[in-house]
Formats: C-alpha cells, sequence, structure tokens
C-alpha cells in the first residue's frame, strides 16, 4: 500500500478538515457543512462525510489530500507532509515507527468505533424504555377518555400503574360512581 492510501486510512475526513476549517456551520444525517475555503459564500455549500469531501458550489470532489494540497496550494508529497505533520504522524521519517504509529492509529480508531457502538446501544435501550412508558400511559389515557367508573381502576391497579387524579377534574355522568370512587380511595 503507498503513503497516500495509508494516510487516507489513517486519517478521517471530518477530523482533517475540521483541523483547517474550524467548527462546522451545521451538521446533518448527510456530514458537516462549511462555507467554502475556496470562494466566498453565503450558504455551506462545502460537505464533509466518511464518503468524501464535495464542494457543492462547484462540483469538485477531494480525498484528504486533494483538499490539503489546494488548501494549502502545494504539491501532493507537500500536502502529505503537512497532515502527517499536524496530526503528529512520523510516516515520511521511520518506516518501523510508522508501522508503530499507524498500528497505534489504527488501534485508537477500533476502540473509538467500539465505544460508539456503547454508546449507540445504550442510547437505543434508553429510548425504547421511554417509548415502552409513553405507550403504557398512552393506554391510561385512553381508557380514562373512554371510560370512567371502578372497572378503569380495577384495570389499571392490576396492571400496577399508578395514577393521582383529582375527583374534580374526572368526569363521572354518575354521582353514585363518584361516592364509590371516593370511598375507595380513602
Amino acid at each position: 500500500m503507498n503513503k497516500y492510501k495509508e494516510i487516507k486510512n489513517i486519517l478521517k475526513n471530518k477530523e482533517v478538515v475540521q483541523k483547517y476549517l474550524g467548527i462546522p456551520e451545521k451538521c446533518t444525517h448527510v456530514g458537516n457543512w462549511y462555507k467554502s475555503p475556496f470562494r466566498k459564500e453565503k450558504t455551506a455549500s462545502f460537505c464533509v462525510s466518511e464518503k468524501g469531501i464535495h464542494d457543492f458550489g462547484d462540483s469538485t470532489h477531494y480525498d484528504i489530500i486533494s483538499f490539503v494540497q489546494k488548501y494549502f496550494n502545494t504539491t501532493a508529497y507537500q500536502a502529505l507532509e503537512i497532515l502527517c505533520n499536524d496530526f503528529n504522524i512520523n510516516y515520511l521519517e521511520n518506516e518501523y515507527q510508522n508501522k508503530e504509529t499507524i498500528k497505534l492509529l489504527k488501534q485508537k480508531r477500533q476502540e473509538e468505533k467500539q465505544i460508539k457502538q456503547i454508546i449507540e446501544q445504550w442510547f437505543n435501550e434508553e429510548i425504547q424504555k421511554v417509548c415502552d412508558e409513553m405507550i403504557v400511559n398512552r393506554k391510561c389515557l385512553d381508557i380514562f377518555e373512554k371510560k370512567a367508573n371502578l372497572e378503569v381502576l380495577k384495570i389499571l391497579y392490576d396492571e400496577q400503574v399508578k395514577l393521582e387524579y383529582y375527583f374534580e377534574n374526572l368526569y363521572i355522568a354518575n354521582e353514585e360512581t363518584k361516592e364509590k370512587l371516593y370511598l375507595l380511595s380513602h
């Protein structure tokens, strides 16, 4: 594998562009959006994603080497040197040291991927809990909207759902049912 491919495999598009352009204007599911560094513009049209770097303003597609090359107006080799220097990669000096650095960087990327998976799993589990709770609460509200009698209280009690409410706000057509509810609650 050549040096250019190695660097592209080590560094992420988003981290390289953020190093030189700063915080993006906006982040979407498509990628991070910047105002193009190659011309003046009002709306961000420079998109950076895992797939690559694309300037929608002039329909140019970049990889990290060609982006740095154009950004610094240099050759491809000088862009490679800039990336190695800015990201503390000793790739161009000592071949043995480079392999160790690449190994460590790849290990770091793998650890980041595992952490991301753990966070996503935790997030999905928490969202599922919230959704389940909302479903139970929605069912309770639907029951109260349709029926307001002792049968409702029994259903809610059986489902181990505790509701607090004020009798004044609860519509009960039958005065006798209201008295029974009052006696049961005390």
